[in-house]
């Protein structure tokens, strides 16, 4: 038995020492579970009670490691916007594999480095040009999504929510 312990006391997991090269650590089952983890986007979806579809088609795409690990920024429509927009179950098949892809990348921005001053020109994960600016109503908008003036910063990458898509399904 390891000094310093009793009988029957049970031990507390501790991460592997590190020698310094990664930044990883543990993270607690509350800290991943908790609604809108900010472990990563990838956990920030998976937990949302307000992304179900769009969890649905980033885990069925092929971006779903870029999400969890890339450090992008993520803007993540909420489920109101598929339930006004019913071609989203088409996206799903498995011949439309393509165009789910595309409309997960569009949501996918390089570039922005942190929560403040979001106002820009990036590019989207499908190489395209995209801007984050503001309306005539004062409301930041992206594409056809309005952005809900949340940005929420995981351990890697930023999250924000929007109303709306930044792209249309592109069914060509």
């Amino acid at each position: 038995m390891p000094p310093n312990r009793s009988r029957g006391e049970k031990s507390t997991p501790v991460a592997p020492a590190s020698n310094g090269a990664s930044k990883k650590r543990a993270y607690t089952e509350e800290e991943l579970n908790r609604p809108f983890s900010t472990v990563s986007p990838w956990r920030y979806i998976f937990t949302s009670p307000d992304a179900i579809y769009f969890k649905k088609m980033v885990t069925t795409s092929s971006h779903s490691k870029t999400v969890h690990s890339a450090g992008h920024t993520l803007l993540v429509p909420r489920d109101q916007t598929f339930l006004d927009n019913k071609t989203w179950k088409d996206i799903m098949e498995p011949e439309n594999l393509d165009v789910l892809d595309r409309f997960v990348a569009a949501h996918i921005i390089k570039g922005i480095q942190s929560p403040k001053g979001i106002e820009g020109v990036y590019e989207d994960l499908n190489g395209n040009t995209i801007a984050i600016e503001s309306n005539e109503d004062g409301e930041q908008v992206c594409g056809g999504a309005r952005l809900l003036g949340q940005v929420v910063e995981t351990d890697n990458g930023l999250v924000i929510p929007v109303m709306g898509m930044v792209e249309d399904f592109d069914w060509n």
